[in-house]
C-alpha cells in the first residue's frame, strides 16, 4: 500500500522551518529596533545642540524612544531652550513624536503648552488645546514643515520699560495653521488664522487672517542651526489679508526689502473693502493717523489704482521705515 508518511513529514518540516524563520525575524527585528532606539536616545543631546547653534542650549527632558514594533518616536517631559548671549529662553510642555521605520524622515509630533518666552525686550506665553506638527527632515535640517493649532491664547508684554509695546497683547485664535518649505533657493511661508479676538493695541476682532510670502535667495534658511537671515534680504509679499467681517477686509501685497540695519522699504498695494473700518484699525495704532484717514476718506477713491471693483486699492509706501499712503504719512516703523 502507498504511504503518506513521507509527504506529511515534509509538510510538517516546512511549517516548522517557516515558524522558526518568523520567530528568528521577530527576534532580530526586536534586537535591531532596541539598538536603533538606544542610538537615537544617545544622539538626541548632540542633535538638539546642532539645532540650537552656538551659545545656545536645547534640552528634551527625560528623553525616551517608543513606538515598537513599527515606529520610532521621541518622547520627553518638557522642551527647553536657552541662549545666554542674547538673553532668550523658551519652555514648553511634553513632546511626543513618531516616524514609520520605512520613512524616518517624515515625522509627526505633538507639543503640550504653555510655551513661555522671555527676552530682554519682550516676555509672554502661548497656550493651546492641541498643537500638531508634521516635518520632512533632511540630513542638514528641514525640507518642509506644517503646524496645526487649536484654541490658541497669546499674551505678550514688555519685559522692561521701553521694550517696544505700548500695551499688553492678549489674543485668542480659534485655529492656526502654518507651513514652511524650501523652494529652490527661496523659502515659502504661509499662515492662516480663524476667529481672532482680543487686545492688540486696542480692541481687535477679525474673522480670519491670511499670510502668504516668499523669502528670496535663502537656500540655507531651513538648515540647522535655524537662524533668521542676517544682513539685507528681500521678501515677496503675496498676500496679507485680514477679514474683519463678511463685508470688510484689508489686503496687502508687494515687494519688501530689509536693509542691513533692519529698516524696511516696500512698495505695497493696500486693498480696502469698507474704508470706515480702515480708519478704525489705523486709529488703534495711531489716533492722529486714523483721524487723518477719516478726514480724507471721501477722497481715497481718487487714489484707487484698480477702479471698477467693489474695493479701493491704495499705494502704501515704506521708505527706510517711514510709512505713507499716497501723500498721507502714517508713522515710522522700528527696525527689525
Amino acid at each position: 500500500m502507498p504511504t503518506t508518511s513521507s509527504p506529511a513529514r515534509s509538510s510538517a518540516s516546512r511549517f516548522i522551518w517557516l515558524a522558526v524563520a518568523i520567530v528568528a525575524a521577530i527576534v532580530a527585528w526586536t534586537v535591531a529596533w532596541h539598538m536603533i532606539a538606544a542610538r537615537i536616545e544617545t544622539a538626541t543631546p548632540q542633535t538638539l545642540s546642532s539645532i540650537a547653534g552656538n551659545n545656545a542650549r536645547a534640552e528634551c527632558a527625560n528623553a525616551i524612544v517608543r513606538g515598537y514594533p513599527f515606529r520610532f518616536g521621541l518622547f520627553c517631559d518638557r522642551l527647553t531652550y536657552r541662549n545666554q548671549a542674547d538673553g532668550l529662553s523658551a519652555d514648553a510642555g511634553a513632546f511626543r513624536s513618531a516616524a514609520q521605520f520605512y520613512r524616518p524622515s517624515h515625522i509627526v509630533s505633538e507639543l503640550d503648552g504653555p510655551l513661555i518666552i522671555s527676552s530682554p525686550r519682550l516676555s509672554g506665553s502661548i497656550d493651546w488645546q492641541g498643537l500638531q506638527m508634521s516635518t520632512n527632515a533632511t540630513p542638514n535640517g528641514l525640507q518642509r514643515g506644517s503646524l496645526d493649532g487649536h484654541e490658541l491664547r497669546l499674551e505678550m508684554s514688555d519685559a522692561a520699560p521701553g521694550g517696544g509695546l505700548s500695551e499688553q497683547i492678549n489674543l485668542t485664535i480659534g485655529r492656526l495653521t502654518a507651513h514652511i518649505r524650501q523652494n529652490g533657493d527661496d523659502v515659502d511661508i504661509a499662515a492662516y488664522g480663524d476667529a481672532i479676538a482680543g487686545h492688540l493695541l486696542g480692541r481687535f476682532d477679525a474673522k480670519s487672517l491670511t499670510i502668504e510670502t516668499t523669502l528670496s535667495n535663502q537656500p540655507g534658511l531651513l538648515d540647522a542651526p535655524f537662524v533668521w537671515p542676517e544682513g539685507a534680504y528681500e521678501v515677496r509679499l503675496h498676500k496679507i489679508a485680514l477679514a474683519l467681517d463678511e463685508a470688510s477686509s484689508l489686503e496687502l501685497a508687494g515687494p519688501v526689502s530689509v536693509a542691513a540695519d533692519g529698516l524696511i522699504s516696500a512698495a505695497l498695494q493696500l486693498t480696502v473693502r469698507d474704508a470706515g473700518q480702515l480708519a478704525s484699525v489705523v486709529t488703534a495704532y495711531d489716533a492722529e493717523a486714523g483721524k487723518m484717514i477719516s478726514r480724507f476718506a471721501p477722497m481715497l477713491g481718487a487714489l484707487d489704482t484698480v477702479p471698477g471693483d467693489d474695493a479701493i486699492t491704495l499705494p502704501l509706501t515704506i521708505r527706510n521705515g517711514a510709512v505713507s499712503m499716497g501723500m498721507i504719512p502714517l508713522g515710522q516703523l522700528a527696525p527689525l
